[in-house]
């Protein structure tokens, strides 16, 4: 089974309470889940903002 999660981050949520999405990503680690495949790129013209695609998988036996 694979997930596809889009996490993002920007500068202004350097100590801000906004959810970024990688709690969700690190809930599924530690369920056992592994890391396939991440790609990542700027959010827009902004140097400070960023945004990534995490896909992860686990087996179903």
């Amino acid at each position: 089974m694979e997930k596809v999660i889009w996490v993002r981050s920007n500068g202004k949520m350097i100590g801000a309470k906004e959810d970024d999405g990688l709690a969700i990503v690190n809930r599924h680690l530690e369920e056992g889940w592994k890391v396939k495949h991440i790609t990542a790129c700027a959010l827009g013209e902004s140097i400070n903002t960023g945004q990534a695609y995490i896909v992860i998988e686990k087996d179903v036996d």
